[in-house]
């Protein structure tokens, strides 16, 4: 029997890969987004594709629309605070109201973060993180919670993002010393994993996991692989955290957010697997490597 599926941030860069891969598998799928034009460009046009634009906190619409689907998916991340509070209204309220209106018959699936148990301790992201997801566990009867690190693909936001800065800055910024560690996470794995559970819920039930790549590689690595990619020579600057985090206001204060002071604050920590979760692998098994992938789509920028 086809599952219908609701996607909530279908449209965004995990969200759109997702979305045409389910599409591929003839599921019928609905995605609900701000801007109904990004997805039709991000998605493939599909018969059993629909479009969705409502208020996410409007409970009453939120309880009229969830009841018709078998699968709850929520994707919507925020990087970076527009407005004040902006964390805490996506990655606690939203799920938290999701997981209240979710029936016990229908399967949640939310995509967290990795390593926020440690970096809740200073980011308002990771807090925000971490509190969604206890609101979940709390309220939630058929879920599953997935951690991934830096999730990387064609159009990622953090390996394009720092090729893009390299090639019209002198230097890369290397933020504290450098050291804190990844586990970069392809995002067709990821979305494997998804499809993996959707059709595997009551094996996997109500069970957390975490979306580590098979390498571990701390930033200052990171930024030379980037320039080897893009066979660029740049400086590497170091900046103290303090002075990244001065750095970051006065950008944000200009609306610019390639770096916030609370990015500052998650580098201070590893966004490696803990290990208290089975990671991805040990089900879907090999993931690909940040090293084979990457080249492919980044030096073409």
């Amino acid at each position: 029997m086809t599952k219908n599926i609701l996607l909530f941030g279908g449209s965004g860069f995990v969200g759109s890969d997702l979305s045409n891969y389910l599409l591929q598998e003839n599921y019928k799928i609905s995605i609900i987004c701000r801007n109904k034009k990004n997805a039709i460009q991000n998605i493939s046009n599909h018969k059993n594709l629909k479009i969705i634009n409502i208020d996410i906190f409007d409970q009453n619409k939120l309880e009229n629309l969830i009841k018709d689907y078998d699968i709850i998916i929520n994707l919507i991340g925020k990087l970076f605070e527009e407005k004040k509070n902006d964390f805490d209204k996506f990655h606690h309220k939203l799920p938290e109201l999701l997981s209240k209106t979710i029936s016990n018959k229908q399967h949640f699936i939310h995509i967290s973060a990795l390593a926020i148990e440690n970096s809740a301790k200073t980011s308002i992201y990771a807090k925000s993180k971490l509190n969604g997801e206890k609101k979940i566990i709390e309220n939630c009867k058929n879920y599953n919670i997935i951690k991934p690190s830096i999730i990387f693909g064609k159009k990622d936001n953090f390996f394009n993002q720092f090729a893009r800065m390299a090639k019209i800055s002198p230097f890369l910024p290397i933020i504290g010393d450098g050291n804190s560690k990844f586990s970069p996470i392809y995002v067709k794995d990821l979305n494997k994993f998804i499809i993996f559970l959707i059709e595997n819920n009551r094996k996997y039930q109500n069970k957390i996991f975490e979306a580590a790549g098979n390498d571990i590689v701390n930033f200052r690595n990171l930024m030379q692989f980037i320039l080897k990619t893009i066979n660029k020579k740049r400086f590497l600057l170091n900046l103290p955290f303090p002075i990244a985090k001065l750095q970051a206001k006065f950008l944000n204060f200009f609306k610019i957010y390639l770096l916030t002071s609370d990015q500052v604050e998650l580098l201070k920590y590893d966004n490696i697997a803990s290990n208290k979760y089975d990671n991805i692998n040990k089900i879907i098994g090999k993931l690909h490597s940040y090293k084979d992938i990457v080249p492919k789509y980044c030096n073409k920028k």
